[in-house]
């Protein structure tokens, strides 16, 4: 019996995909198999890592409990105390040093009336007795008067002493006299004892000042 003949054979189609189609499929989030790539380390990152690794390499490390334990256990203990001192709105720098004991003050300082002082003999007292700084405050005090006796100033007992460098918002005299203001206030609310010398050099201060109350005048 003869074979069947062969089928005749078909010649090959190419077909190629549609482009557009195509590149949806790249676009796709489905078809993205790359890998992402984690940037490096920035240098605190790299910092913070060595000492993640060396703490735990002390935790690990036969030396752990006989001597950085006891320095974990006071590092602990005394951020615990320093954050319960904050909430409780301790004063630290009161609390660990000497605070310097307020002089006292041998007058009414918001009563004093500056037309009735005797600013010579006041001084003189002052300076034998070395009590520099009654004195600064004298000489501020007597500033003061100066300025009221030349109509720079409205002196009123209980004023505070910015309020007559306001005064002189108009006068050429307020930059020096706003920095006699600085000066007596540092010495006479600061606490701290002056030298002989250091007294000299702000006495001088006032001098000079009150001298150019005289030239304007």
């Amino acid at each position: 019996m003869p074979a069947p003949a062969a089928a005749p054979v078909q010649p090959l189609e190419v077909r190629y995909p549609n482009p557009q189609k195509l590149q949806e499929l790249r676009k796709s989030r489905d078809f993205q198999y790359a890998q992402d790539v984690r940037p490096d380390m920035s240098f605190w990152e790299r910092f913070w890592r060595r000492i993640g690794d060396f703490i735990a390499q002390t935790l690990s490390g036969t030396s752990y409990s006989s001597f950085w334990k006891y320095v974990l256990y006071a590092i602990a203990i005394g951020t615990t105390v320093f954050v319960v001192l904050k909430l409780l709105q301790v004063d630290f720098v009161s609390l660990f040093s000497r605070k310097t004991a307020p002089a006292a003050i041998a007058y009414d300082t918001y009563r004093e009336n500056i037309h009735e002082i005797n600013f010579s003999a006041l001084l003189e007292e002052a300076e034998a007795q070395r009590d520099f700084r009654r004195a600064i405050r004298l000489h501020y005090l007597r500033t003061l008067k100066n300025l009221t006796d030349q109509g720079q100033i409205d002196w009123k007992p209980g004023k505070t002493n910015w309020s007559y460098v306001q005064e002189l918002n108009h006068s050429p005299l307020k930059p020096s006299f706003g920095r006699v203001t600085q000066l007596f206030e540092y010495v006479w609310y600061g606490g701290a004892a002056l030298s002989q010398e250091k007294f000299e050099s702000a006495r001088q201060v006032f001098i000079e000042f009150n001298q150019s109350l005289s030239t304007a005048a």
